[in-house]
């Protein structure tokens, strides 16, 4: 999903002066209203949604990155805006740390599946540094806009129809990694998948008397497995694998999931369920 589509260039500041979260706020909707998407909605809605959102959890999530959210009656389209603060904002994130960067979302109240997507694919983009490094050091909201655009240049891609589909398997083996790939099978448009408990070999033997004493040998504490399934174009196979890879290290070197495709002969039903 491309954020620069829905990112407008007059709602990215290098400069934002608020040092309370409030003042941030009230800043954050006085951008968003320069986009003409919003300007049928009154500043006091989105600032009360906005407030409302903070109240069920910060959305500051650490590292100096914040991303407000909300939903919003009588909006037909999701707009971002990006503001960085050079000082910082006191923002009640989850390290305590002063908020540098703000991507806000507004989305309409009848879009919540894509509003996720959204919400992944701004997560995912700020988790990468250089990006990070680059808006921070941005002097403009021309280089902002520009940054972000860049960043989402690889994703862009055509649909093709008729595409062929492969059943995608991964089965990972640490439990930390599962919402990070969940976000990631949203953000790429993966339209549904089913994770089941699995379990290894070595877990399964050494609950069998004969070898008991082996038990650290096959990995007693070894135990969680998680193993994924979801019907995928076969263009989106390596994105995926990119993607993995991104999280976990490279998995011919890594033994933290590993990835099976399989062609599809028969397929009736789907996995879409969310």
């Amino acid at each position: 999903m491309n954020l620069y589509e829905k990112l407008c260039k007059d709602c990215c500041t290098a400069s934002l002066k608020a040092k309370k979260k409030d003042e941030a706020l009230h800043e954050l909707v006085a951008l968003l209203k320069k986009c003409p998407r919003v300007e049928k909605i009154e500043s006091y809605k989105i600032y009360s949604a906005l407030k409302e959102r903070e109240k069920l959890g910060s959305t500051g999530l650490g590292g100096g990155i914040a991303i407000p959210h909300a939903k919003i009656e009588g909006l037909d389209d999701f707009v971002l805006a990006l503001s960085i603060s050079k000082k910082g904002v006191q923002f009640d994130a989850v390290d305590n740390r002063k908020v540098h960067i703000f991507f806000v979302l507004l989305g309409p109240s009848n879009s919540p599946n894509e509003h996720l997507k959204m919400l992944s694919a701004i997560s995912r983009t700020l988790r990468d540094e250089d990006i990070k490094n680059e808006l921070l050091a941005a002097r403009s909201s021309e280089s902002i806009y520009e940054t972000i655009a860049m960043s989402c240049g690889e994703e862009a891609k055509k649909e093709l129809p008729q595409e062929k589909k492969k059943l995608l398997m991964i089965v990972l083996y640490e439990q930390k990694y599962l919402e990070d790939l969940m976000e990631l099978f949203l953000e790429l448009g993966v339209k549904g998948s089913t994770v089941i408990d699995s379990q290894g070999m070595g877990g399964i033997l050494t609950k069998v008397p004969l070898f008991a004493d082996f038990i650290n040998f096959l990995g007693e504490n070894k135990n969680y497995s998680k193993t994924i399934f979801a019907i995928i174009s076969e263009s989106e196979l390596h994105t995926i694998i990119r993607g993995v890879e991104n999280l976990l290290g490279d998995l011919d070197k890594h033994g933290g999931a590993s990835i099976i495709s399989l062609d599809i002969h028969f397929v009736k039903g789907t996995m879409e369920y969310m």
